[in-house]
């Protein structure tokens, strides 16, 4: 029978894998609005033909960029920190900081993940579309759910994680 750490270890590399290949959707999803983009650009200028709808493919495509890459890159620590008054308040300080920070943070995405999945639902009920391709809006609400809830699943591990570990890891 597998020890309970290793089963623990295993759901935890399964985690990270799953979110490491949202970042590399987010990322694939990135180039092709980048190659959408040029190529509108293009077309519109050099051969005046403008692309239908190339505007609501990127916007779409950018709300799926960012919330799929968001808790990677929360998990990985890869956000922006200014560490200003890291000396000043110490440790404990930093501890606490970080503990208010990201229990904040759980509480305001669950406000908005509540709210974008009854848009998304919202949405896909009255069959809301974008004005000039007809994209189903819902899918663009729904990646932001999806992805605000995968955040806040990250946050709310390593606040767990941090309350286990205490200040120690602020040495």
């Amino acid at each position: 029978m597998p020890h309970s750490g290793s089963r623990m270890e295993g759901a935890r590399n399964l985690s990270e894998r799953l979110l490491k290949g949202l970042a590399l959707v987010s990322g694939l999803v990135l180039v092709a609005i980048m190659l959408l983009v040029s190529t509108a650009v293009i077309f519109r200028y050099l051969l005046n033909q403008p692309i239908l709808g190339d505007q609501e493919l990127v916007e779409i495509g950018m709300s799926l960029v960012v919330m799929a890459a968001m808790p990677y890159a929360a998990l990985k620590s890869a956000h922006i920190r200014v560490d200003v008054l890291d000396g000043p308040i110490g440790p404990w300080g930093r501890f606490g900081g970080d503990i208010f920070a990201r229990s904040v943070s759980c509480v305001v995405l669950f406000l908005l993940i509540r709210k974008t999945w009854d848009k998304a639902l919202d949405a896909r009920k009255y069959g809301d579309v974008t004005n000039m391709i007809e994209l189903p809006v819902w899918i663009a609400y729904g990646s932001i759910t999806v992805g605000m809830g995968l955040f806040a699943v990250v946050l709310a591990a390593q606040l767990a994680d941090q309350l286990r570990r205490g200040v120690a890891g602020y040495g």
